[in-house]
């Protein structure tokens, strides 16, 4: 807990100002509590009041909400005991539209340029407007395709944060000089830490959420795709054509979106069935032919997608039939959009946050 000390060190006397006598402690955390950064108790009104503690150093790059979630998760997994207990946020800055998300929340907050929000029965603080006497650190660019490819890269394969550029820029596709960019990009959002020991996310989450959005937005529309319908009696047939054919053909392939999904959470079966696959390999004849396909502008029910990457298709599979990565497969499920897929899409995440691929 010696890191804990000193992330909450900076907001000691902000603390005392707004919390007089309050008791911080960040060294004797009971075991299922240590997951916050401390616990701050208060005596007023003759009632006490406890905070759960949060310390984001780059609050500014992160999406709030997602921070929110993140804390809400952990307070609701903990013993009953700390159910009531109030949340806090504390950051080098907290910017009016993140205070507005906080406050909302009932997330309270302070930070070190004077900004604060705390309330509860016997105390309120409320200061708003302050900003930072400079900014240290020049802000993210956009995230573009090279950087969606990276990041998915990592994401898919958690080890690759700390290889060597050369390794991560071959697994992602991409120019090498576009891994230089993206992980400095990374670090200025407070992503990403580098320390003697080597490079790690320091928080999948909120790397998982910003990487899902700018994969819908900036990369999944980009990506070419064919329509067919396949004469098939059920998707079992479906999918051992196409594990026959496209073996046969060296093609690499895995299905994902909603088949994927159904393999691993048994919840949501869609009429159509995805997979990644080179797209042009379904524009010869006689692979149509092999498949009994017919090539369609719209409906259909095979949905072929170019793979957003090379960790798209793997070599492993499951049930004899390759699946994508479960990041893929959670941003194809939110990409879709449908109440049921977005369900699907909640069940999978779990696995997505896991530390690995599967």
């Amino acid at each position: 807990m010696q890191r804990a000390a000193r992330d909450i060190q900076p907001y000691r006397p902000l603390l005392e100002r707004w919390l007089p006598n309050a008791e911080v402690r960040t060294e004797v955390l009971p075991a299922r509590v240590a997951v916050h950064d401390a616990l701050i108790t208060w005596q007023a009104a003759g009632r006490t009041a406890r905070y759960l503690v949060e310390v984001k150093h780059h609050l500014r790059h992160q999406d709030v909400a997602v921070v929110v979630a993140q804390m809400q998760r952990l307070r609701a997994a903990l013993p009953r005991a700390y159910a009531n207990d109030r949340l806090l946020l504390l950051a080098p800055h907290v910017r009016r539209q993140q205070a507005a998300v906080l406050e909302r929340a009932q997330v309270d907050y302070l930070d070190l340029a004077g900004n604060a929000h705390l309330e509860f029965p016997g105390l309120f603080v409320h200061v708003e407007g302050r900003k930072p006497d400079k900014e240290r650190t020049a802000a993210p660019r956009r995230p573009h395709k090279g950087w969606i490819k990276t990041v998915m890269a990592i994401l898919v394969q958690p080890e690759l944060a700390n290889a060597p550029y050369r390794v991560l820029a071959q697994h992602a596709d991409v120019a090498l000089g576009t891994i230089t960019g993206c992980m400095h990009d990374l670090a200025v959002r407070g992503l990403l830490l580098t320390r003697k020991n080597g490079r790690r996310v320091t928080d999948r989450e909120a790397l998982t959420a910003l990487w899902v959005q700018a994969y819908i937005d900036g990369l999944r529309p980009k990506l070419t795709q064919r329509r067919l319908q396949v004469r098939a009696q059920a998707k079992a047939e479906l999918r051992t054509r196409l594990q026959t054919v496209l073996t046969k053909q060296g093609h690499r392939w895995a299905v994902t979106g909603a088949d994927a999904a159904e393999q691993r959470t048994h919840y949501f079966r869609a009429e159509e069935t995805e997979i990644y696959a080179p797209t042009n390999a379904f524009d010869d004849r006689a692979t149509q032919r092999a498949l009994v396909a017919q090539p369609t502008l719209r409906g259909g029910n095979l949905l072929v997608i170019e793979p957003p990457g090379p960790l798209a298709t793997p070599d492993r599979t499951v049930d004899a039939v390759p699946a994508a990565p479960d990041i893929l497969v959670y941003a194809e499920l939110r990409n879709r959009g449908t109440e049921q897929a977005l369900e699907a899409a909640e069940l999978l995440f779990r696995k997505v946050l896991a530390n690995g691929p599967r």
